[in-house]
């Protein structure tokens, strides 16, 4: 079973790893769609656990309101976003109050999780490709592309390393199965794109290595925070999108958290125009 899994996984990762780096190589529009459709079902993904669990979300509304974030991501990059949060802020209770009091505050505050978590932080790569501008285009590309490719090794490697090598556990309440040898072979992992250097000119070869290592890091604790989440819901895993790897939540878990870390280091690095 586990064998066939793996293949599962391998044979999944073929086709949709090659698709997700070409939408990112060709930014614009391209890359909104494929942050639209990240966001989009991850946000699904999380309605649909919480249903399960008992726990009215008001997931249709955190969905559109996330997706809609990011669409404002796109159009005004990180200019005026006390706008639309304080607008959420205001139309997610609002909304819950047309169903009563029972279940009120998982309807708002699980609502206004999946639009902060979901929709802000999925919004980063976003923000980044705005930060730089269309003149730097290419060069967005491929920082993205290092990024992206710097949290698929770590995950990859810690995954590996860990059944091979590991023996303690890094969390064992949180995620069993994450291991302190797997987590130092991702770190590791996570800076082997910094060999694309050369197509990033605007980063010094020791900025990038930076970047990936904090972004490699953020990537693992995005692990940890989405399998907190399935086990504080008592769930296995998000529903199944991608044979071998689960659903968007599961295998872009690390994506909410390395995008928005790696804005705000290229942002304290001055990188944003």
């Amino acid at each position: 079973m586990a064998d066939a899994n793996l293949v599962a996984r391998i044979g999944s990762a073929c086709v949709f790893v090659p698709a997700v780096l070409v939408l990112v190589a060709v930014g614009g529009w391209a890359l909104l769609a494929l942050v639209l459709a990240i966001v989009g079902r991850a946000s699904w993904e999380y309605a649909h656990m919480c249903r399960a669990a008992g726990r009215d979300s008001a997931g249709w509304l955190g969905t559109v309101l996330a997706m809609l974030l990011c669409l404002y991501a796109h159009q005004y990059g990180a200019n005026g976003w006390l706008a639309p949060l304080t607008a959420t802020a205001l139309i997610v209770p609002l909304a819950a109050l047309r169903r009563g009091p029972d279940q009120f505050l998982y309807r708002t505050f699980g609502a206004l999780g999946a639009v902060l978590y979901l929709g802000l932080l999925g919004s980063a790569p976003l923000l980044i490709a705005r930060g730089f501008g269309p003149e730097r285009a290419s060069e967005v590309g491929y920082l993205l592309i290092a990024v992206l490719g710097g949290i698929w090794l770590s995950d990859s490697a810690a995954y590996f390393a860990g059944r091979r090598w590991g023996h303690r556990k890094l969390a064992p309440v949180i995620s069993p199965g994450k291991t302190v040898v797997g987590f130092v072979a991702g770190l590791f992992a996570s800076l082997v794109p910094a060999a694309l250097y050369s197509f990033v000119p605007s980063l010094a070869p020791i900025q990038l290595l930076g970047l990936l290592f904090a972004t490699g890091l953020a990537g693992q604790l995005g692990d940890l925070v989405e399998s907190a989440i399935k086990r504080d819901l008592g769930v296995k895993d998000a529903p199944v999108l991608i044979p071998g790897h689960g659903g968007a939540l599961d295998r872009f878990d690390s994506y909410f958290l390395a995008f928005p870390v790696a804005y705000l280091v290229l942002l304290a690095l001055g990188h944003f125009q």
